[in-house]
């Protein structure tokens, strides 16, 4: 059963209806165009629905970065810039979905970069520690 909405983004109202799924139905491809119908004054017009803007950008990992592998909120930094780390040390701890999930350094060496800070989002493979 569709569900109706009013929806506001960056100060544009939008009606959009909703689908319910229940257990057993296959939710669409994540590919397939979402519309919205503009709600301003008379004119109706359909736009495609957009990702989330980022708060940061996110750069691209080189060798030596260890990367998030799911997004998730950095609870804990247990390594600094010049400190020497084995395979197996843990670097961080991410927090996703309320689970605690540990970042280990998955090659030996000296951290040269550290890129984020307790409470920082974090995408999935977001570099988070250069080790060298």
């Amino acid at each position: 059963m569709p569900r109706q909405f009013k929806v506001t983004v960056n100060g544009r109202e939008y009606d959009v209806t909703v689908l319910e799924l229940t257990a057993g139905q296959a939710a669409q491809s994540p590919g397939s165009a979402a519309t919205a119908v503009a709600a301003a004054g008379s004119a109706t017009s359909a736009a495609p629905a957009a990702a989330a803007p980022q708060q940061r950008a996110t750069a691209a990992a080189g060798a030596g970065d260890e990367v998030a592998g799911m997004g998730g909120v950095v609870v804990e930094v247990d390594v600094k810039v010049g400190q020497t780390v084995a395979v197996g040390d843990r670097l961080l701890v991410l927090e996703a979905m309320k689970m605690k999930t540990p970042v280990m350094a998955s090659r030996a060496g000296q951290v040269t970069r550290v890129l984020v800070a307790p409470g920082d989002p974090v995408e999935g493979g977001q570099a988070l520690v250069t080790i060298a």
